[in-house]
């Protein structure tokens, strides 16, 4: 690929029919995949629910089997003691650390300085049709 910095306006253009083209084509498919999805959500929905409720094992298919898993996740039911613990234990690992932007957003209208939090600047495109 050229050297974004020494594009010609011409090499800077075509870049962007290409682009809107391959955009286009992704999203398109993108609908296709995404009714895809939640027709197999619906199946396997559907599924899940028949062998909990029937205690179903599994089933054998085609010489494929089909089955029901089940695994315990931690789940938070009361996060004031979650949080209680973590400011008393300063066990920090227990997080995952990712920063919710509308807090940060509404804060700094208010006036509020987070400390440790910086605002960088994210590039992305736009395309409109011009009326």
């Amino acid at each position: 690929m050229i050297n974004p910095a020494e594009a010609t306006r011409e090499e800077v253009e075509q870049a962007i029919v290409a682009w809107r083209a391959k955009r286009d084509e992704r999203l398109a498919q993108d609908k296709i995949a995404a009714k895809l999805k939640k027709e197999e959500e619906q199946f396997k929905s559907f599924i899940l629910e028949s062998f909990k409720q029937q205690k179903f094992e599994g089933m054998l298919i085609d010489g494929r089997t089909t089955g029901l898993t089940s695994k315990k996740i931690p789940s938070v039911c009361d996060k004031e003691k979650l949080v209680a613990y973590i400011r008393q234990t300063g066990e920090l690992d227990l997080l995952q650390f990712r920063i919710s932007n509308p807090a940060i957003e509404e804060r700094t209208a208010n006036e509020v300085e987070v400390p440790g939090i910086e605002y960088v600047d994210y590039y992305d495109l736009f395309d409109r049709k011009i009326k």
